[in-house]
């Protein structure tokens, strides 16, 4: 496949030589990798990962969840009524 375009970017090189080493372990060189990134960019329409992090508001609601616990409403409105006070 010809290539008809270059992609330049900068990147602290201890992040590049350490992704290196795994896309050669893998059999990849990093522009192959990259050109994979990209066409799962396309398939995709957006990131093939959550780029998300939630805040620690949000992490504690998440253990509490697990853990079993949560608050419980009796219909919508009292839910509402929960969440507002």
């Amino acid at each position: 496949m010809a290539t008809d375009t270059t992609l330049n970017i900068r990147i602290e090189e201890e992040i590049k030589n350490r992704a290196a080493e795994i896309f050669e372990a893998s059999g990849l060189t990093t522009s192959s990798a990259v050109r994979m990134f990209l066409l799962r960019v396309i398939e995709d329409e957006g990131l093939p990962f959550d780029s998300s992090k939630p805040n620690a508001k949000t992490l504690k609601a998440i253990r509490d969840a697990k853990n079993g616990d949560t608050k419980k409403a009796k219909s919508s409105s009292a839910l509402l009524k929960q969440l507002n006070a």
